[in-house]
């Protein structure tokens, strides 16, 4: 699917196909407000369309304050052997202790006006039902204001389609089940914690040291060649 940035409709009316509303109202639903794009920064951003046809961009605007510097994954579980804690700690304890220590600009989300003047096709695919409902919508802005919304195309997903679909996703998770418990079956057994601290660190550390001998070899390669 790859980036994308979203448009969340706040009371603009859109028009549909009768189908469309048909299904909507007979599985008790709610008309989709939140669509995706592909024809702006692709980056993730958020766009909002109030119900004049006004749009605003929801972006980053610092505080002027200063905070700490949080690092990612902190507070996740380090299930890794205590080997290859220690391997990390050494080499990225310096780097850490940096990071820890900066300050950095601290922001928040706010709505601002937009001036952004474009046509851009929005999508949504939201399963109603046990089916998948898709809209297409060509979008045409002047100056951060809506002057034109055409609905491009719509589709609701064949039941039969949909009921296989249903099935597979059940088989699939039922596969992946299987594999956990077959997964935590293993980590249950005695023998598991003496792999986990000895077999795993013995591959990680060959595998750093193969990559350091490739490389060491690719850079007398090169050198020999003389580039």
């Amino acid at each position: 699917m790859g980036m994308f940035d979203t448009i969340i409709i706040e009371g603009l009316k859109l028009k549909a196909s009768k189908e469309v509303t048909s299904f909507l109202k007979v599985n008790n639903a709610e008309f989709p407000t939140e669509y995706q794009t592909k024809d702006l920064n692709n980056a993730l951003e958020t766009y909002r369309i109030n119900a004049k046809g006004d749009v605003f961009e929801d972006v980053s605007k610092p505080t002027g304050r200063k905070v700490p510097y949080e690092l990612p994954f902190k507070d996740w579980p380090d299930n890794r052997p205590w080997l290859v804690k220690i391997y990390y700690n050494i080499k990225y304890k310096q780097c850490n202790v940096l990071e820890e220590q900066k300050l950095v600009d601290e922001v928040r989300r706010v709505k601002v006006k937009s001036k952004l003047t474009n046509t851009i096709i929005m999508y949504s695919y939201d399963e109603i039902g046990g089916r998948y409902v898709s809209l297409n919508y060509e979008v045409k802005i002047v100056e951060g204001k809506v002057k034109t919304i055409k609905l491009l195309e719509w589709e609701i997903e064949d039941e039969e389609k949909a009921n296989k679909r249903i099935q597979n996703d059940a088989d699939w998770k039922e596969r992946i089940s299987c594999d956990i418990a077959k997964r935590k079956s293993f980590q249950s057994t005695w023998y598991y914690p003496l792999l986990k601290e000895t077999y795993n660190p013995f591959v990680f550390f060959v595998r750093i040291a193969v990559q350091k001998i490739c490389s060491k070899v690719i850079n007398a390669a090169y050198k020999w060649h003389g580039v």
